[in-house]
């Protein structure tokens, strides 16, 4: 009897394999965790339906094609529903009814068009939804307006168009705090799409076709948020008041972009910044007085710009630990740079200064310090094994804006000269 029964579960197993159908498994009586069959499938009632008891479903990469009605029939705790990386296309209105005690909804890097409005209506509780990966090109007013509870919503990576988005799309999810809109063409948005948020703390607008920082993410209504992304678009410039609406922002991230000039005062209002990342833009100096007295900054980014020249005199007063120099022009830096950060209270835990077109002596000025104040570098860069600077006629650091030029010249020929 036991070989017929191991016969017949055999024989089952095949048969699940020849149709493609996913195979799922039980953790626990309260969560299953399926894998692909052979083929796409339509993932039908059956599979993961039918059990009270279920809280969690995980459906990733499973090669589902379609959902049918029926497929989350009876899942009435159900509270996480994962269905990424699959082949959907679209949903059935009607298809995620039942079950509002869903908290977590992934439909992530499927091959979704849209949404019929309504689909999310029977979820009043849910707080996370990731959209991101799809091929979504417009979402209807009012498709998030039942969901009351909404904290995170990821919709990078799509096909959005900024001035397709109705100014009214969130109006009734002012909780949410993680907002994604990364790799979409955010262009032409209005300037009151996120005129409803009350408790934003996260909002990424990275590769995003911007020219410029748009009105909607530094609105006075948006004075909670913590961290904003605005990396890897086309913004020139950053005027004054920019961000003096954003009293709790702690990180700052304009990378990637084509910065040429920042204003003196524009990061004054920002009194809580920690972390601000301006790497691989094109600024050839920065104010004197940039950062000056910003007591809760203690990471600075400005690697892989055009900087000639950068005064001890910026970073007084903050809470610089993270200095990245790395990339620049710089041929020398004031003299005693580290100790006169230092005597102003000053601390550097970590300073990257590699692939600058240092003068030898000015360069060993600055390993000098770094290694008797026990400050990290990049000390791989610095082994003897190539060249890292350019020597003259003087043993001596020479400090001239007019010869910067000149020495900039030498090292990139230098470095032709090693990789020919």
């Amino acid at each position: 009897m036991f070989w017929i029964r191991r016969i017949l579960l055999w024989i089952w197993i095949a048969i699940l394999m020849i149709n493609g159908i996913p195979k799922c498994t039980n953790h626990s009586d309260e969560e299953v965790a399926c894998f692909a069959g052979t083929t796409d499938h339509k993932l039908e009632r059956g599979l993961v339906s039918d059990n009270n008891r279920t809280t969690s479903i995980i459906l990733r990469n499973c090669r589902i094609s379609e959902v049918d009605y029926e497929a989350f029939e009876n899942l009435f705790n159900l509270r996480r529903l994962d269905l990424s990386h699959n082949k959907i296309i679209t949903f059935k209105l009607g298809v995620l009814d039942g079950f509002t005690n869903l908290i977590y909804l992934n439909m992530s890097y499927n091959y979704i068009t849209g949404f019929p409005l309504g689909l999310f209506d029977q979820k009043p509780n849910l707080e996370i939804l990731d959209l991101k990966g799809n091929e979504i090109t417009s979402l209807e007013l009012g498709i998030f307006d039942l969901m009351k509870k909404l904290k995170y919503v990821d919709l990078s990576s799509n096909k959005l168009l900024g001035h397709n988005f109705d100014p009214y799309l969130f109006d009734q999810s002012p909780y949410i705090t993680f907002m994604d809109f990364s790799r979409n063409n955010m262009t032409e948005a209005k300037n009151n799409i996120l005129h409803a948020f009350q408790s934003i703390q996260f909002l990424n607008l990275d590769r995003c076709s911007l020219n410029a920082v748009p009105s909607f993410a530094i609105s006075y209504n948006l004075k909670t948020m913590i961290h904003l992304m605005l990396s890897s678009n086309q913004i020139s410039e950053l005027p004054e008041n920019t961000f003096i609406q954003l009293d709790n922002l702690e990180i700052l991230n304009v990378a990637h972009n084509v910065i040429k000039r920042i204003e003196n005062r524009v990061l004054q209002p920002l009194k809580k910044l920690k972390m601000i990342v301006l790497r691989h833009n094109l600024l050839n100096n920065i104010p004197e007085n940039l950062f000056t007295d910003m007591k809760n900054l203690g990471n600075i980014d400005l690697s892989y710009n055009k900087l000639e020249y950068v005064t001890v005199n910026a970073f007084r007063g903050t809470a610089l630990k993270n200095l990245n120099l790395a990339g620049n022009q710089l041929t020398f830096l004031t003299s005693n740079f580290c100790l006169e950060l230092r005597n102003s209270g000053v601390f550097l835990a970590k300073f990257y200064f590699n692939q600058n077109p240092w003068q030898c002596w000015c360069l060993h000025e600055v390993l000098k310090e770094v290694n008797k104040y026990g400050i990290k570098y990049n000390r791989e860069q610095y082994n003897g094994q190539v060249p890292v600077c350019v020597t003259s006629n003087q043993f001596t650091c020479i400090r001239d804006m007019n010869l910067v030029g000149n020495y900039a010249i030498q090292y990139r020929n230098l470095i032709l000269h090693r990789s020919d």
